[in-house]
């Protein structure tokens, strides 16, 4: 959980709603003070209902647990960022872009210099890397998911020197280890996201097509799960489109009340109103298809349709999607409840129904995307999505509101208009296809996948 401390806690927020409203909670049908409640992870810990406010630049306010606490803005990045961080008294939000147009990274790991891009950094260790994908980062650490290695690589800390390595392996017996496999200490070399939502990390084994979710965060490598998500057991790996199955998932999000998942190749997303407890269990909605047991391509792409989706992502108003065949990014306003539903905002295209990449245009440019891989947003309400097939991270100070809004800044080019170089040496400026993008606490990781390394930024705040 990304808590951002200032004393006193009271600072973290200036807005005030009319009335205090209850908390805590166990599930968003205690949240029933105010229309669109929401049952959330609060920074203290517990579970909190968090109400809609207007003038939060996450739409939602904590109601009251607390004196410290009480009508607080939930964080623009999210429940599992805490507080707004707009007035955390040991930072500020920027007004504008919090990265510059090609800016160096600060750190590299699974590479001893900006410069390297080698699989597997010799000798094989915890330091070693394989197109990395997933990256997530809290307060307490950082995870990986090195997946041609088939494994999840966890730092207890945030690393301080370059190609530092891992203390733990998750999917191998050790850090010097690398089988792939299928079975409930093994994962794939199709292992995609890692989320971490209080004491449950949970991975995306795409290859297996499965989710693997452990109840307690692992301390150890080779650690167990401790339930599968597509499957009946930890042996299988069949493809299914129906409630229960699975077909190369990807993205998730979750905020240990709800789970998110991108299962790609069935063009869809899925979503359990209640965090999952059993093996094989189905999902309550499906949004992409119309229903269960399809896996449709549309061509032209609608407001509901999705075409391998990857990157979700809840800020604690919207749910985003990186569509990436569409070439677009599509929100919807809350986890949707129903399946089938549209989408209401779509970044990178003009409208719902256009699927081109660049936007239509030539080439590359600040509003188009070509095959947009992953989307986040930081605790400051700035909008991230790697835009794989231009080899950068789009940037946007706040969530466009309307189609068409063009990107402030990037990140692996030196501006909105310059496509890739294959022929450019590996620097800290650059990527070679990037994946998941992860911000904690003014820094932002972005697995640069084929130079088998993951980059932090520094964040202006």
């Amino acid at each position: 959980m990304n808590v951002r401390h200032a004393a006193p806690l009271l600072a973290l927020s200036a807005c005030f709603a009319p009335t205090p409203q209850s908390a805590p909670c166990t599930s968003s049908e205690d949240c029933n003070l105010a229309a669109g409640g929401e049952c959330l992870p609060s920074p203290l810990g517990v579970m909190a209902c968090a109400y809609p406010r207007a003038d939060c630049a996450s739409g939602l306010a904590w109601g009251e647990l607390t004196p410290d606490l009480d009508q607080a803005c939930v964080a623009a990045g999210g429940p599992d960022a805490g507080v707004d961080a707009g007035t955390d008294g040991g930072s500020s939000c920027p007004t504008g872009a919090p990265i510059t147009n090609g800016q160096a990274a600060e750190l590299v790991l699974g590479q001893s210099t900006f410069t390297s891009a080698v699989v597997n950094l010799p000798p094989f260790s915890g330091s070693s890397m394989n197109m990395p994908r997933g990256v997530f980062a809290d307060d307490a650490g950082l995870w990986v998911t090195d997946s041609g290695n088939a494994r999840v690589l966890k730092w207890n800390s945030h690393p301080i020197v370059n190609a530092q390595a891992a203390d733990i392996a998750l999917g191998q017996a050790s850090r010097d280890v690398s089988e792939p496999g299928v079975a409930q200490d093994r994962l794939s070399q199709g292992v995609g996201a890692v989320v971490k939502v209080g004491n449950r990390l949970i991975v995306s084994d795409g290859t297996n097509n499965r989710v693997l979710i452990w109840n307690s965060v692992p301390t150890v490598s080779g650690q167990p799960a401790s339930l599968v998500l597509g499957q009946p057991d930890f042996a299988s790996r069949a493809q299914s489109s129906a409630a229960n199955g699975m077909y190369g998932p990807s993205g998730i999000w979750s905020d240990g009340n709800r789970l998110v998942v991108a299962d790609t190749y069935n063009n869809r997303v899925l979503v359990w109103n209640t965090f999952p407890t059993r093996n094989q269990q189905p999902a309550d909605v499906v949004i992409g298809q119309t229903g269960f047991g399809v896996a449709q391509t549309v061509i032209p792409p609608t407001a509901g349709s999705l075409r391998n989706p990857h990157g979700v992502h809840f800020d604690g108003a919207r749910l985003y999607v990186a569509d990436m065949e569409n070439n677009r990014v599509l929100g919807w306003n809350g986890v949707p409840t129903a399946s089938g539903a549209a989408a209401s905002l779509v970044i990178g295209q003009g409208d719902f129904v256009s699927g081109s990449r660049h936007a239509g245009a030539p080439g590359t440019n600040a509003v188009g995307m070509s095959g947009p891989f992953t989307v986040t947003v930081d605790e400051c309400g700035a909008l991230y999505v790697c835009d794989l097939g231009n080899t950068r991270v789009m940037v946007y100070p706040s969530v466009p509101q309307a189609a068409a809004v063009a990107a402030t800044a990037v990140l692996g080019a030196p501006d909105l208009t310059t496509g890739p170089n294959a022929a450019a040496p590996t620097t800290a400026q650059d990527f070679d296809t990037c994946g998941w993008v992860s911000a904690s606490n003014g820094k932002l990781y972005v697995a640069d996948t084929g130079h088998n390394r993951v980059l932090r930024f520094s964040l202006s705040r």
